[in-house]
């Protein structure tokens, strides 16, 4: 007994179509994993800028407390930025990250240090304050894996 199969154009077609479809969605899932591990974060820059933030409140002035709150609020701006993050201010981004990375929601309070901060020139801040914001921002930076 003996079986043949004949190969008709629309059969070719498809045939090659299922062919492209497997090579395509190949390259696409190999894609999305190496855009997930470079996400175009300068992790070293990162590193070096938050060892200089930690420093300054170690100075023991007030205006060290602030510059610090300052770059450091900077510094997660610029980390949202890289990630691609859109928004015009720093609040639509973390707005919008907080969605994805649920606990940037606690860094809501250390960003809102820091506009009274830059906004407000009879705000005082304290030592003890000036660690807990850093804190919440060192976190938002881990967690953005960006640390």
């Amino acid at each position: 007994m003996f079986i043949s199969w004949e190969f008709t154009i629309t059969d070719i077609f498809w045939m090659i179509g299922i062919f492209l479809a497997i090579i395509l969605f190949v390259i696409v899932r190999r894609g999305l994993k190496n855009l997930s591990a470079s996400d175009g974060l300068d992790r070293k820059f990162i590193r070096e800028e938050w060892k200089k933030i930690e420093e300054l409140p170690e100075y023991g002035k007030e205006m060290n407390y602030k510059l610090a709150v300052i770059e450091a609020d900077k510094l997660l701006d610029f980390a949202l930025k890289e990630m691609y993050f859109p928004g015009e201010t720093m609040a639509d981004r973390l707005k919008i990250a907080s969605c994805k990375f649920p606990k940037l929601r606690e860094v809501w309070w250390a960003h809102k240090v820091r506009n009274h901060v830059v906004h407000d020139s009879r705000y005082h801040l304290k030592h003890g304050e000036t660690r807990k914001v850093l804190t919440l921002f060192k976190r938002a930076l881990k967690e953005l894996t960006a640390l």
